[in-house]
């Protein structure tokens, strides 16, 4: 009987030291709530916003050439008519092409400053987990339960922002 009591104990001792082994971090929160990461989407919303603008007003100006070139169907020739509109097609398709590039560059800006904040991040989860003794950090969202003792989002997101 000693032995089951003993063996229990040991086990439950064993496996809380193993529980503190691990820990988990919320990646998601910290890019969205560090100051970095919202710096980082300040700056693409910035950016968004005034693209945005931007292509805006060359869609009003490409609709008012619209009707100018439609409006000119019976008047001109029918090959002057479709170089006109031919001419017309090409300064949309660039449009279209300068709207891609943009939003394509863009997303490369989001995607370098995200990879270089998510490096800081991991350089961060290393020295932590090497000064605490963890051996892992998992991202919560590949954890379906845990204690909240094992979160370490907040304490690292002190440690990004300072």
């Amino acid at each position: 009987m000693k032995k089951i009591i003993y063996s229990f104990i040991l086990l439950f001792f064993t496996s809380s030291l193993i529980a503190s082994e691990i820990s988990i971090v919320d990646i998601t929160y910290l890019l969205k709530n560090s100051n970095k990461g919202k710096s980082i989407q300040k700056e693409l919303d910035n950016l968004n916003s005034k693209n945005f603008k931007k292509f805006k007003e060359k869609k009003k100006l490409l609709e008012i050439e619209e009707k100018k070139v439609a409006s000119k169907k019976n008047i001109l020739s029918k090959e002057d008519f479709n170089s006109e509109v031919l001419k017309f097609k090409k300064k949309v398709q660039n449009y279209e092409n300068d709207r891609r590039k943009s939003a394509q560059e863009i997303n490369n800006i989001k995607l370098k400053k995200i990879a270089k904040l998510l490096d800081e991040i991991n350089k961060i989860l290393v020295e932590y987990s090497s000064k605490n003794s963890i051996s892992t950090i998992v991202d919560k969202k590949n954890v379906i339960i845990t204690k909240e003792e094992n979160d370490i989002t907040k304490k690292i997101l002190t440690i990004l922002d300072s």
